[in-house]
């Protein structure tokens, strides 16, 4: 099959490999489309950052080259073996976010803070490629109604829907977003979706700020917020920026709740007076869970309460994949989603 495999820093190949052989609890899914992500940008640019290169992965034992994506929607090719999970032809989407099973975290279902997690995609093979296995008891099939390229965003929806999870409800809250691009568009619609009262984006592009327009936010560059420092309830940084974050604290208010969810290259200084003396909790959000987070998430799509399409923006084949890779580190600001072709 194909598949789109990192080398090395910088080195990314489509190139010819076996199929993957699943384990009994695994089935094999025929891959429709895969998302690129930023984290996969990051990796190409910067890596190794999580792909394991000079020691294998310690419970898993997968190391470099590794194929990319974890971004994913499929059908299944392959039903697994011990009778789990979705039959063949079944339009799924794959858990990727893998624990040990045995640790404190995972026996208190956080798989994702795992001290041995593994990320299909990241740490072993994911799903930019023809075929890809997954844990046949932790997909979620699509249901009727939700196209595949539609399903492609259930993964970077559901990192929207665990960033807001961490502030609780925020039904009836005001809630400002960091950042316009996808996981910042996802997060205020989300917010929007679960009831939140009043949702601004603040991003200084101006494209994102008519999309976050369209879809009800309100919208204001970084320089136009001095009157609503202070005031939300719930401000969720998605930028990675080195002001972001900054500012997101500055957003909230008194007793607020400020997320964390960019990743920022370098350290960034907070104005801890602001922090202490306000009272205002900060916290991070990463990954996902496959029931709490990406069925809701999926749930959110398919009532229509969420809506996702108009994030996609380019669509690649597989052959291609560089040329998606180089579209998201040329920073267009009308670059918001590139999913991948593998069918």
């Amino acid at each position: 099959m194909k598949a789109a495999r990192w080398h090395a820093r910088g080195d990314v190949r489509v190139e010819e490999v076996p199929d993957p052989v699943p384990a009994p609890d695994e089935l094999i899914l025929r891959v429709e489309w895969c998302g690129i992500c930023g984290t996969d940008l990051e990796e190409y640019r910067e890596g190794p950052i999580t792909i394991p290169v000079d020691r294998p992965h310690p419970r898993r034992g997968s190391r470099a080259p590794i194929t990319l994506g974890h971004e994913v929607v499929g059908r299944v090719a392959v039903a697994a073996a011990d009778g789990s999970g979705p039959p063949i032809g079944a339009l799924v989407v794959p858990d990727v976010v893998i624990g040990c099973g045995e640790c404190w975290w995972c026996l208190r279902h956080q798989e994702g803070l795992c001290v041995e997690l593994a990320v299909r995609g990241q740490t072993e093979d994911g799903g930019l490629a023809t075929f890809m296995a997954a844990r046949a008891r932790t997909c979620l099939v699509v249901p009727d109604g939700v196209t595949a390229a539609e399903a492609a965003l259930v993964e970077p929806a559901s990192v929207a829907v665990r960033a807001l999870a961490k502030a609780g409800s925020v039904a009836g809250a005001s809630v400002a977003v960091v950042g316009g691009g996808t996981i910042g568009q996802l997060v205020a619609r989300v917010a929007a979706a679960v009831g939140a009262a009043h949702v601004i984006v603040v991003d200084p592009v101006a494209e994102r700020l008519d999309l976050a327009r369209r879809h009800g936010a309100a919208a204001l560059r970084p320089d136009e917020v001095d009157g609503v420092y202070g005031t939300v309830d719930v401000a969720v940084e998605a930028s990675g920026a080195a002001s972001a974050l900054p500012l997101a604290v500055r957003l909230t208010r008194r007793g607020g709740i400020t997320v964390a969810l960019g990743i920022a290259p370098k350290p960034v200084a907070l104005d801890r007076i602001d922090l202490v003396l306000g009272e205002k909790h900060l916290v991070g959000s990463a990954a996902h869970l496959w029931d709490d987070d990406s069925s809701v998430a999926l749930d959110l799509i398919a009532s229509g309460r969420l809506r996702v399409a108009d994030l996609v923006s380019h669509r690649v084949p597989l052959d291609d994949v560089l040329d998606a890779i180089e579209l998201l580190d040329n920073r267009d600001p009308a670059v918001l989603k590139v999913l991948v072709d593998c069918a």
